[in-house]
């Protein structure tokens, strides 16, 4: 609650709260999930003047999420999405190309542009949950592209986990973002398998005919790629156990100027028992290992289901605020109910009343789809705003039969 201004508190626990309580994006949704006991134009003006600061909101997330599961290695996740629009004005609304190539979709959309910096949380029996921190729109227009955004998402994810005293890792998709991004401390994902040359070997010429100092050795292609080692395993990537072909170098990228970089050509086995093309994934810890890189680069995917999340279930496709401080604002507070619903349900689960909620499941895992179908049992039509102390800074739940561990 530290970023939200002391006389805006009230209101934004009961926005936040209905966000947890109502997924979908409309804010009279959000406002119907609770009693509500101040007139609508409090929480109009909360929203639309934008007073609350979005980046100071992602900070305390992200703060949150490493108090809760530390880790001594962070592995954050930078991806960009496509929301599409029938309007042809509003925030950020203009025809941009989609990369996703998804089947009956024109390969340009009128749309908006989000750029999302998501956090790698690893959860009970392994598992990795990706949790969004900041999404950023894209301006139709200007110097302020996707690239700049992601890079200053990157820069205050670095920043913050520097200051935790947590070492950081990027998870970047190089082929959608330029060699000044890809430069970062992590492993990217390159398609294809030429173009980067191999490290001098020792006692080979050092200098160019030119008298220039070599800076890159034999250029690696195809036909050099067959003769590297390779290395069959069966790794648990995607959610399924895949049988994989690795193939691994320590090269220089020219794209990144000659940065070393541990190369991993990946090939899958397909249906049909052959193997599928090989993917580039570079890492600039070159001490990893091939399996390691390709494992980690795997937590990316992550943020795939995110969006879609996102998108689809937390109403993100019905967000029309007419600003972009107010859309941005929030966007970032239906994201933090997101992500608040996912952690609550990962740390609470053993005390979660799953005979109550859903005993036919009995033994299941505790979801975060079950903790939010308890928390609109509970606090559906309960007057929110006088649940928070202003004082304290402390929630307590407005009812007799209330779990003092739910306090925050």
């Amino acid at each position: 609650m530290a970023a939200v201004p002391p006389r805006s508190r009230r209101t934004f626990v009961e926005l936040l709260i209905g966000c947890m309580l109502n997924p979908e994006g409309w804010v009279t949704r959000a406002i119907g999930a609770i009693r509500r006991e101040a007139h609508w134009t409090t929480y109009y003006k909360l929203i639309e003047r934008a007073n609350v600061s979005v980046a100071d909101l992602s900070i305390q997330l992200l703060q949150l999420t490493q108090r809760v599961f530390p880790n001594e290695l962070v592995n954050l996740i930078i991806d960009d999405t496509l929301v599409p629009r029938c309007a042809k004005k509003g925030p950020g609304i203009s025809v941009k190309h989609d990369h996703s190539h998804k089947a009956n979709r024109p390969t340009f959309l009128n749309s908006q542009g989000w750029v999302t910096l998501a956090l790698v949380v690893r959860v009970r029996l392994g598992s990795a949950l990706t949790i969004p921190i900041r999404s950023w729109l894209v301006e139709e227009s200007g110097q302020r592209g996707k690239l700049w955004v992601a890079r200053q998402l990157i820069e205050v994810g670095q920043r913050e986990c520097q200051g935790s005293a947590s070492a950081d890792r990027c998870l970047v998709h190089a082929q959608e973002f330029d060699s000044t991004l890809a430069r970062t401390e992590g492993t990217h994902h390159r398609s294809g398998a030429t173009g980067y040359g191999t490290l001098p070997a020792s006692g080979t010429r050092t200098e160019t005919p030119g008298g220039r100092k070599r800076k890159y050795g034999q250029r690696l292609d195809a036909a050099m790629l067959d003769t590297l080692p390779a290395q069959e395993m069966n790794l648990m990537l995607y959610g399924k156990l895949q049988l994989v072909r690795l193939r691994s170098a320590i090269t220089v990228a020219r794209f990144l100027k000659g940065v070393p970089v541990r190369a991993v050509w990946c090939e899958m086995r397909q249906d049909d028992n052959t193997w599928s093309r090989p993917r580039l994934i570079l890492a600039t810890e070159t001490e990893l290992s091939a399996q390691a890189v390709v494992e980690i680069y795997a937590e990316r995917w992550g943020i795939e289901p995110l969006f879609h999340n996102l998108k689809r279930w937390w109403g993100v496709t019905n967000l029309w605020q007419q600003s972009k401080g107010a859309l941005e604002l929030w966007m970032q507070i239906r994201s933090t109910a997101y992500a608040l619903t996912q952690l609550l349900a990962l740390k609470l689960w053993e005390s979660f009343p799953l005979m109550e909620i859903a005993p036919w499941r009995k033994g299941a895992m505790i979801t975060a789809g079950l903790f939010g179908q308890w928390m609109r049992i509970q606090f559906i039509g309960l007057p929110v705003r006088h649940a928070y102390n202003p004082k304290s800074g402390n929630f307590v739940m407005p009812f007799p039969t209330q779990d003092q561990r739910l306090q925050c």
